[in-house]
């Protein structure tokens, strides 16, 4: 239970900048899924000041009883019902604009992140976009104090975790037909990575 109250702070913290951010890439009727949306804090801040967009939110099996028991509380009644998702199973039917996620790249093995982009570029629509918010390494740059120590931490916690590269995205993302769009930088050196579907 801290880790979650750690991470809903953090995405309360984090979640202006992020609307910030995304903001020129919503478009009027854009439909967004999010990934590992924890206690709803981005789809809610973010639905609140764009009610043209529909936003899906979903979680792992794990964490959707701390998502649900949040939403019975505070309702997000202008956006669909939460899904169960795991990125290496059974995605979702349809088309989506944007395909999001804060803080789950390096929380994931390896094995999701490379189903994230081989599914998700698939329920992309042509011109789609995925991002992906979080620290990130990269290997032309000398990586920050606070990023090496976290990634340290992460994988003493579990080997499988870690901050990923951008050179290793960008490579899932070509392979999957999708190209760099942008590399926002955020605060507490975070980055806000995007890349469209061709």
């Amino acid at each position: 239970m801290a880790s979650q109250i750690g991470d809903t702070r953090a995405a309360v913290r984090n979640r202006a900048p992020i609307y910030e951010a995304l903001s020129p890439w919503l478009s009027p009727g854009t439909r967004v899924l999010e990934i590992g949306s924890g206690q709803g804090v981005h789809a809610r801040y973010i639905t609140e000041r764009r009610p043209d967009i529909a936003w899906q939110m979903s979680e792992t099996s794990a964490g959707m009883a701390a998502l649900c028991d949040r939403l019975s509380r505070e309702p997000i009644t202008t956006q669909p019902a939460p899904i169960t998702l795991d990125v290496r199973q059974a995605w979702p039917a349809g088309q989506y604009t944007m395909i999001f996620g804060a803080n789950i790249a390096h929380i994931m093995p390896m094995t999701g992140v490379r189903a994230l982009f081989h599914h998700g570029a698939a329920v992309l629509e042509a011109g789609g976009h995925l991002c992906l918010y979080g620290p990130f390494f990269d290997t032309r740059q000398t990586a920050g104090a606070g990023n090496q120590r976290f990634d340290a931490a992460l994988r003493a916690r579990d080997p499988a975790m870690g901050l990923r590269t951008r050179q290793t995205l960008d490579a899932l993302a070509g392979a999957a037909g999708l190209v760099p769009a942008a590399c926002q930088i955020m605060p507490r050196d975070n980055r806000l990575l995007i890349w469209s579907k061709r």
